[in-house]
């Protein structure tokens, strides 16, 4: 059977667009493209899929249809549609012309209409029809002949809809679909059906009477007293709602089948759209299934051009004026016009690039085109085939480009930004112009710094330039080692993305493929199993010259999207205020770092190397052999068949033996507490006596980490190389560790810790009058939850307030009776009657969680104090698992997401005070602590300050307290 495919084309336009509504596609002249994207991506997938003989894309016609003249309210509810949409409807046309796609429209009809006619048509000429659209009206259409494909709520897959199929998800078949509307209404179209009838009632009062029209020649047969009332009222919308609800399949649309005929992809015409919104996928499937246009023959039918997109005008006209959209909501104020975009082509291509039109700023002016490379290089450029005359031109164009935007992309090979070798910079800007300069290519040829320096200083020195890198900190870091600083560091794509979504992939390649849907390649070569990482300064200069140029070219339109996604998602404020400022503040403390004592650590190492060594020698002895400590299976072989212990956990490739099941076996033999206690030291060794030595700075003998703002979904900052957020505190050994970072000669070290801070911002947030009460009047809030849920009068026993620690904090985590039962040793039932009384007592917390969650469902996603958000599709999931986590995420969130955007307020004000005053400098962040250091004889003065800061960065409720301590090492300042 022959088969015809008819597609929705404002339905699954507006799916396309809404698709990438979290993350908008733009191209490089800040075109929405989300919907000529996906758009793209569906007509493919559906010839290649649905292998069509004849297909047809439905719009609606120009000016009122029939519907509009039986009821003025049709649709009229309907917002308008976002302008960035209907930007895109006629290229969207123009895509379906490449694509050999048919565009059929009637006027004063819509494409309901349209498509029910061609399935009459292509039905009584014995096709198979399938109707691509999420129109529930459409159903109505089904038979043996026709199917309906509707999209699926999530992915790009479709349902298939036949007769059997509309009747198991409706419990009526095809025919009653329009009398079930009628009575039921469309609240997507606007018309009322009979007031107080919904789906389940319309459903079975049409599979009891079979129609509309028997139902009212039966309606004394309706046994509820209200519902007859509202049938009998209501009879004439009924028939209205049917009249408005039927389609119709009688139209003259102009044309046969044969016309409808898929046509071949036109390669010439995809290509240059493709190259015109920027959508490298077209030019892949251009190049793939295209015909050159003069032998494609002629083009599929189309809509008048003089007529093509009115609907969709027509429809924005209507809209009030307030709810239209800006296109370009998120660009940056006062920015001076940018020059047409260029085409992005690569570097030292065959091409070349006309000199600006206007003249250098003589600001910008400095170094000379000539003298690129030495007179020794330009031979081995030549060799290379590189133009040196191009890259002159290409650093001429940047350079009188810049002032409406530089792009920045700093190329590095290192372990550390700070101390790594800077192989080369790449530029760009608005108008798409960019170069890219080799500084440290293995083969070269290079340019010197000097020379460097002479073209780009004072481009990046001048505050009123905007300038937009990946990872800004980083890319300061890097520019620094070639001695060039950078004034007015404007957008962090890679932060920007972060707080967009904290969950998505922020390097520039998966961003450019999600925002930009292009894909770029890496800046290094691949990686070979076996051999040692590779730089970027192995390849050639050309190669990475091409590689760069695309990177810095997406770096301006990524921005644009981002700043977009801020503004509305409301985050804007959050990154200017709060993360971008940020960004110096930390690069200064990774410069500055901390000093650390080595012979310290060499001395803890040897004491806990004999303490490990006593330890094995006991275990031996309990095992009653030799046996590798490290190894399950032999660990696993002593516990539980050597020694008969009870084990209930077992992996693919044994017995467990992790620290949950040891702790269990504790109380039951020596074996299993002695191995923790091996275990403990071993990794306290290997992790930190043994790898922070390592780590010192030979050039200053400290320790610098480096601080990841897009560390952790809630806003906690993250650290690593070495990451010294996770200094043990816990334990005593671990403690001790700290004895070894100590301040500089003539310095102490201040501490500077909250108190609580996560609860305080409970208690702010929810509210609840005994909790803040106990806040407000300086209690122990343990000790007052124990003595609250206890019943207890005067000092509360140890026990208790170690009870009441334990469910305060496990709260904030979404903490069931389960893990409760499990960290007290109690009964389930003790832990059940446990999390009540405190509920009981904390009867505020409960509301709050509760509202997040159900807010969060609603909505999707939780937010902060300062507006952060972590969206939470998950709260809908069928996966229980996932469900529930996603539930204690909303609940955690907003607590502990608002304690670290307060410590990061806190670090803010802390930095300018004391940079205002001189002497002293925040060394570290490590969770709710600062740690700053100071000249000794302004110790007092500089506790006092940053007490003071921290305390008053932000108005709770509640007050905010910090303890302050000072001391030679940080293991004394506490």
């Amino acid at each position: 059977m022959p088969r015809l495919v008819v597609l929705d084309a404002l339905g699954l336009a507006y799916r396309a667009y809404y698709a990438f509504i979290s993350r908008p596609l733009r191209n490089a002249r800040g075109e929405n493209t989300s919907a000529i994207f996906g758009m793209g991506n569906m007509l493919t997938k559906f010839r290649r899929d649905l292998k069509p003989d004849r297909w047809a894309l439905a719009w609606d016609g120009p000016g009122p249809t029939f519907r509009h003249e039986l009821y003025t309210d049709y649709k009229a509810h309907r917002p308008p549609m976002p302008d960035d949409l209907r930007s895109q409807l006629t290229p969207i046309e123009d895509l379906a012309r490449c694509l050999g796609l048919p565009v059929i429209e009637k006027q004063g009809m819509e494409a309901d209409d349209v498509m029910a006619t061609l399935s009459r048509v292509g039905a009584e000429a014995g096709y198979e029809v399938l109707l691509v659209t999420g129109d529930k009206d459409m159903l109505q259409l089904v038979d043996g002949h026709v199917v309906v494909l509707a999209p699926a709520a999530k992915g790009d897959d479709y349902t298939r809809l036949d007769p059997a199929g509309v009747r198991a998800k409706w419990g009526v078949g095809p025919e009653q679909i329009r009398d079930v509307l009628a009575l039921m209404g469309d609240a997507s179209d606007g018309y009322p059906g009979v007031p107080g009838v919904g789906e389940k009632t319309a459903v079975e009062l049409m599979s009891t009477f079979g129609d509309l029209d028997t139902m009212y020649e039966r309606l004394a047969e309706v046994k509820k007293p209200a519902l007859l009332k509202k049938l009998t009222e209501n009879r004439a919308l009924a028939y209205l709602s049917r009249e408005l609800a039927t389609l119709r399949r009688d139209l003259d649309l102009g044309l046969t089948l044969d016309d409808l005929e898929v046509a071949p992809v036109r390669r010439d015409e995809l290509l240059a759209f493709a190259k015109r919104w920027e959508v490298r996928r077209l030019e892949n499937i251009a190049n793939e299934l295209g015909v050159a246009d003069a032998d494609a023959g002629a083009p599929a039918p189309q809509r008048p051009a003089e007529r093509r997109g009115t609907a969709a005008e027509t429809e924005a006209d209507r809209a009030p004026a307030k709810h239209r959209v800006d296109a370009t909501v998120g660009a940056p104020a006062q920015r001076p016009p940018s020059p047409p975009p260029a085409a992005i082509d690569d570097l030292f291509g065959h091409g070349t690039i006309a000199p600006p039109s206007a003249p250098l700023p003589a600001s910008l002016s400095g170094g000379s085109q000539g003298d690129l490379f030495a007179a020794a290089a330009n031979e081995t450029a030549a060799a290379a085939g590189i133009s040196l005359d191009l890259l002159a031109e290409r650093v001429h164009a940047v350079r009188a480009r810049a002032l409406h935007g530089l792009a920045v992309l700093p190329i590095a090979h290192g372990d550390s930004a700070r101390t790594g070798t800077l192989v080369g910079v790449a530029f760009a800007t608005r108008s798409g112009d960019h170069c890219y300069v080799p500084l440290a290519h293995e083969a070269g040829p290079n340019v010197s710094a000097e020379q460097f320096r002479l073209w780009f200083g004072p481009i990046l020195a001048d505050a009123g330039i905007e300038k937009v890198a990946h990872d800004w900190k980083r890319a300061l870091h890097e520019l620094a080692t070639g001695q060039m600083g950078v004034a007015n560091p404007s957008f962090d794509v890679r932060l920007g993305s972060f707080l967009c979504d904290p969950q998505r992939d922020h390097s520039l390649v998966a961003l450019a493929s999600d925002v930009l849907g292009i894909a770029l390649d890496p800046l290094e070569p691949a990686a070979v199993r076996g051999r040692a990482r590779m730089g970027p300064g192995v390849l050639g200069v050309a190669d990475l010259a091409v590689r760069a140029g695309r990177q810095a070219a997406a770096l301006l339109p990524i921005a644009e999207a981002l700043r977009a996604q801020l503004e509305a998602r409301e985050q804007t404020r959050l990154y200017t205020e709060l993360e971008q400022p940020l960004i110096a503040v930390l690069g200064a403390m990774e410069r500055t770092g901390i000093a650390l004592d080595v012979p310290v650590l060499e001395q803890m190492g040897a004491e806990m190397a004999t303490e490990i060594a006593a330890l094995e020698l006991q275990l031996y002895t309990l095992a009653g052999e030799t046996l590798n400590l490290a190894s399950g299976q032999q660990l696993g072989r002593i516990l539980f068949e050597k020694l008969g212990l009870p084990s209930s956990k077992k992996t693919k490739t044994g017995w467990s033996t992790d620290s949950e099941v040891l702790e269990g076996l504790v109380d039951k033999h020596e074996f299993p507490a002695r191995l923790l206690e091996w275990r403990a030291l071993t990794k306290l060794k290997s992790t930190y006596l043994d790898a922070l030595p390592q780590a010192v700075d030979p050039r200053d003998g400290r320790v610098h980490t480096t601080f990841d703002q897009a560390g952790a979904a809630t806003g906690r900052l993250a650290s690593f190389d070495p990451n010294l957020q996770n200094i043990p505190i816990r334990t005593p050994q671990g403690r001790l560790i700290r004895r070894a970072f100590v301040a500089a000669p003539g310095c102490v070290l201040v501490g500077a810790d909250y108190s609580q801070i996560e609860l305080r911002v409970m208690a702010h947030l929810s509210g609840d009058p005994n909790l803040v009460e106990a806040f407000e009047a300086g209690e122990d809030i343990h000790a007052a939850t124990a003595r609250r849920i206890f019943r207890v009068e005067g000092d509360v026993p140890p026990d208790l307030r170690s009870r009441a620690k334990i469910v305060n904090f496990g709260v904030l985590y979404g903490m069931g009776a389960r893990s409760l039962a499990g960290q007290m040793g109690l009964e389930m039932k003790d832990a059940k009657e446990f999390i009540e009384s405190y509920f009981t007592v904390y009867a505020g917390v409960r509301r709050f969680l509760d509202a997040t969650v159900v807010e969060a469902r609603e909505r999707g996603w939780v937010a902060t104090l300062l507006g952060r958000r972590r969206y939470l599709p998950e709260l809908r999931s069928s996966n229980g698992m996932e469900r529930s986590f996603a539930e204690r995420a909303a609940i955690n969130t907003p607590i502990q997401g608002s304690a670290a955007d307060l410590v990061k307020l806190a670090m803010l004000s802390v930095h300018r005070a004391l940079s205002k005053r001189g002497g002293a400098r925040l060394l570290l962040q490590v969770h709710d602590e600062l740690l700053v250091e100071c000249p000794r004889g302004d110790a007092e003065t500089i506790s006092s300050l940053v007490k003071r800061e921290m305390e008053g960065c932000y108005p709770l409720r509640v007050p905010l307290t910090v303890s302050v301590g000072v001391g030679d090492t940080w293991f004394d300042v506490h």
